[in-house]
């Protein structure tokens, strides 16, 4: 009781500081919290202070959740990463290239590049659609686009040392371990199966070998002389 009281604190404190930092109601910023079922209020606070640290708006849609296998995970959405870079005090000018082979009629890879007014050399990032490809609807539907703001995003955190959670990665991996599980599972299933089968077919040769032994036995003692 005592520790949700606390959290419910916690929590609290981040929504009116965030709030302020972004010039939006704290009210508006619950509303927005409450619309997503399920959240703990340890992924709330992370929100909450991601938000405020890049001055990231929830409500215009530049820090969202996503909900996954294991629990809802901040991201940052294409909005937010735009403003994160023509924000940002060093930055001096953004390009991006494509690959000239294409597979499914996208480009098999783009590259991004940003520069910053305090570094000689820029910050070059590649990102091959084959590796990030998913099986969202928005992958499916705009894949050239989608790749575009892959390398964007990934650019920006090398370029500005931004720590944050993957969503491809973390969609990957989680469905690499649901898989896993599946499979385990399956296996296990069939091991049990198998020993199950064994175990059946040891007892039904143990069940016959002692009914032909009492049966001889029956025998031997009728066989005997009156």
């Amino acid at each position: 009781m005592r520790g949700q009281v606390i959290n419910m604190h916690t929590l609290q404190k981040n929504i009116e500081r965030t709030s302020k930092q972004l010039n939006i109601d704290a009210d508006e910023l619950q509303l927005w919290l409450d619309q997503h079922m399920g959240l703990t209020p340890y992924t709330q606070v992370q929100l909450l202070r991601m938000a405020a640290k890049y001055q990231l708006d929830p409500l215009s849609d530049e820090i969202g959740l996503m909900d996954t296998i294991e629990g809802h995970q901040v991201f940052i959405t294409i909005d937010g990463w735009i403003k994160i870079i023509n924000e940002h005090e060093h930055y001096a000018g953004m390009s991006l290239r494509e690959s000239t082979t294409v597979s499914h009629e996208v480009p098999e890879w783009m590259e991004c590049t940003i520069y910053r007014n305090d570094r000689i050399l820029p910050i070059v990032i590649k990102e091959y659609l084959e590796e990030v490809l998913t099986d969202h609807p928005s992958w499916q539907k705009m894949p050239r686009r989608m790749l575009r703001h892959r390398v964007i995003q990934q650019c920006a955190r090398v370029a500005f040392g931004i720590s944050l959670s993957d969503p491809v990665e973390h969609k990957k991996s989680s469905a690499h371990n649901l898989s896993e599980k599946i499979h385990c599972s399956t296996k296990f299933r069939g091991e049990s199966q198998s020993r199950s089968a064994v175990l059946k077919e040891r007892l039904s040769q143990k069940s016959s070998g002692e009914s032909h032994v009492e049966l001889e036995s029956k025998n031997s003692y009728s066989s005997k002389p009156r």
